[in-house]
């Protein structure tokens, strides 16, 4: 598995681009903006089918570029945390209202929840920055994509609809616990880290 990074939108939020080299099949977690032309430009230069679209979390700088998406490719399956799938019709709570640029989506999506496997990632529910905030874990590669829940050297914030503190700090020490330190964490806005790496900072700072 191959995975590479877009920086999307204003917030220049990161979506991670995997796909297996032999079928060609790609999946894309999150989309956090409508500058996708090095995205398209990628896809077809390697000859890419893009499968799946899916979302850590429901906030505007994750979702807002799939109307866009879905003009250029066909035949796609959005997911999202089961908790979240009214995220994509509701623009307070995607806190796209907030900056008046009012988004919603109506389409066809399937939800996920803790345990389910998605082309060999596992569904991780990390609740906190958001209620149905997911992580996905590949055992294989030790990746990790962490959306907003795990920072490198930080964390989501809380204090935006559905967010949690308490419930947040349960969620990172789950899943700096449960999982290999050496597994990469690609998040939604900062640089790759380690868990190993965010537990002792974590621990440092008595949070989890």
């Amino acid at each position: 598995m191959k995975i590479k990074t877009f920086y999307l939108g204003e917030m220049m939020s990161c979506a991670y681009l995997t796909w297996n080299e032999d079928t060609k099949e790609a999946f894309l977690f999150d989309c956090g903006g409508e500058n996708l032309e090095n995205l398209f430009a990628f896809l077809r230069a390697n000859e890419l089918t893009l499968k799946k679209v899916i979302f850590t979390h429901g906030h505007h700088d994750h979702i807002v570029g799939l109307k866009k998406l879905l003009q250029h490719v066909s035949d796609v399956e959005i997911y999202i945390g089961e908790e979240e799938e009214k995220f994509l019709t509701d623009a307070n709570l995607n806190l796209s209202a907030f900056l008046g640029k009012s988004f919603t989506y109506e389409g066809k999506v399937k939800t996920v929840k803790e345990g389910d496997m998605i082309g060999g990632f596992k569904v991780i529910d990390t609740p906190g920055h958001t209620v149905g905030s997911k992580c996905y874990y590949n055992s294989k590669e030790k990746i990790m994509l962490s959306g907003d829940t795990l920072f490198k050297r930080s964390y989501g914030r809380y204090d935006l609809p559905t967010g949690n503190g308490e419930v947040l700090f349960v969620s990172l020490g789950k899943i700096c616990n449960e999982y290999p330190g050496e597994t990469k964490v690609y998040s939604g806005h900062t640089e790759v880290t380690t868990l190993g790496e965010e537990k002792v900072f974590l621990q440092m700072n008595g949070l989890i």
